[in-house]
């Protein structure tokens, strides 16, 4: 046991320093359950009376429109993104240059945004579980700021997807979503996606897949371009889709993330991208 501690705080302390120097499955898919089901069950910023229309069912290669209509039939848009955490992730959604290969520039202005965005989902009892949840496994330290720090470059810092352009980051991809030249990447978020509808910008096309507890496979295409599987989580909080794809992505990084909320089996996939020796977000989805 000692030395599994050990191998931890080996692991923590290279990955502040910008590295994750080894992979292990120390973490089991019992504990991982068990702390999923405990912030699934505490989201109390859940959005509990969402209501979708799933409409036809498509598939990865169509071409045809199977849905008339928008999947979010009732958001309570004011009631839900009046909330801290909501609000700020809000904020973020336009601060991006969705074009993989569109350099990204950031002004004080947004740097401000995203320390109110950490600042707001810290102060949540998900946020206050996952810090305890990680410390416990050795990979952060006892404090926000050090699991902040982390998050700043897990899912803030930018890095190349393609080429040498600074042009992509963790938060962008999963969720606010990108264009390349053919099609849509990322876009792993309800809350972008019913917003995205709301403007005209996004045209649901019908799902694929539909599971407990809400999870969708979708098929839509957004900015004219076509994403053939889009899967999200929906109802969720901000905060809860950042604790999910952060844990999964120290305990299960590059693996399929296995555990059961409520009965309910969900597998969560996460993949690194290496940039100048720094371990960051490359894509996390369900």
């Amino acid at each position: 046991m000692e030395q599994g501690r050990i191998m931890y705080k080996i692991c923590s302390i290279f990955f502040i320093a910008g590295f994750i120097s080894c992979v292990h499955a120390s973490v089991s898919n019992g504990e991982l359950s068990d702390f999923m089901a405990t912030i699934w069950n505490g989201d109390t910023n859940a959005a509990t009376n969402v209501r979708v229309n799933l409409q036809g069912h498509t598939y990865t290669g169509s071409t045809s429109d199977k849905a008339s209509s928008s999947l979010f039939s009732y958001v309570n848009d004011y009631y839900y993104f009046s909330r801290p955490t909501y609000a700020a992730l809000i904020r973020l959604l336009d601060n991006y240059n969705h074009v993989v290969g569109g350099a990204e520039h950031s002004n004080s202005e947004e740097v401000h945004e995203i320390a109110t965005f950490l600042d707001a989902i810290s102060k949540t009892t998900v946020m206050q579980k996952t810090l305890q949840f990680l410390h416990q496994h050795g990979y952060v330290g006892t404090t926000w700021s050090s699991l902040e720090t982390q998050l700043r470059h897990i899912w803030f810092d930018t890095y190349p997807r393609h080429g040498h352009v600074f042009d992509s980051s963790g938060f962008e991809h999963v969720f606010v979503g990108e264009t390349d030249s053919t099609e849509v990447v990322g876009f792993h978020n309800w809350i972008q996606f019913h917003l995205q509808e709301e403007k005209g910008n996004l045209d649901y096309m019908g799902y694929i897949f539909s599971k407990q507890p809400n999870i969708l496979g979708t098929h839509f295409r957004w900015l004219s371009k076509t994403k053939s599987l889009g899967s999200f989580m929906y109802g969720t909080s901000p905060e809860f889709d950042i604790a999910m794809f952060t844990v999964c992505f120290f305990a299960r990084r590059n693996q399929k993330c296995n555990f059961s909320v409520n009965g309910h089996n969900i597998q969560v996939q996460t993949y690194d991208i290496n940039h100048g020796g720094g371990i960051h977000l490359g894509t996390a989805y369900l």
